[in-house]
């Protein structure tokens, strides 16, 4: 039994300091010094974003559309995501772009303004239904849900012609800002 006033195992205490996650981050957790776009207008809040990122950067993804806890992002397919030329994209990149569309979404919902300076994967999960030959890709994803300091998102990654390709699941921590 906890000793009353204590906090639950787990759990801080306000003001009490939270240790980032050590090891590697998301591909998309960014922790700058410059500002975040305004918090209303979540398209540039994710393109700064993508900027900022080297791996999306070398991947070529753009961002496409984003809304509040939503974002599309595209990829020009090129024979360097490909498991050989002309052969289908490589299935990292699908894992790489569920990554990057949940996190991409859950920067959509200014995690500044909740007490957090970042994010980082928890888990991820991929489910490959069918080999992507086309020269592009397609990634939505979208936040279930959001606590305080755990979010839950999914993707669907298609091609230009709406072919589902493969559908996947991220959780998220969200970065607690230090004390």
């Amino acid at each position: 039994m906890r000793a009353r006033g204590s906090t639950r195992p787990g759990r801080t205490s306000p003001g009490s300091i939270r240790a980032r996650p050590t090891g590697s981050s998301s591909s998309c957790a960014t922790v700058s010094g410059t500002p975040s776009p305004a918090p209303d207008d979540p398209l540039a809040t994710v393109r700064e974003r993508t900027r900022e990122n080297l791996f999306w950067r070398h991947l070529g993804v753009e961002v496409a559309d984003a809304r509040e806890g939503w974002v599309r992002l595209r990829v020009r397919v090129r024979d360097e995501l490909r498991n050989a030329a002309g052969a289908p994209v490589h299935g990292g990149v699908y894992s790489a772009l569920v990554d990057m569309a949940v996190g991409g979404a859950l920067a959509t919902l200014h995690e500044e303004a909740a007490g957090g300076v970042g994010q980082t994967t928890l888990d991820l999960n991929v489910s490959f239904l069918a080999a992507a030959t086309g020269d592009t890709l397609f990634a939505e994803g979208r936040i279930l849900r959001r606590g305080r300091t755990v979010a839950f998102g999914e993707t669907t990654i298609t091609d230009a012609g709406g072919k589902l390709l493969a559908v996947g699941r991220a959780t998220y921590m969200i970065i607690a800002k230090r004390a």
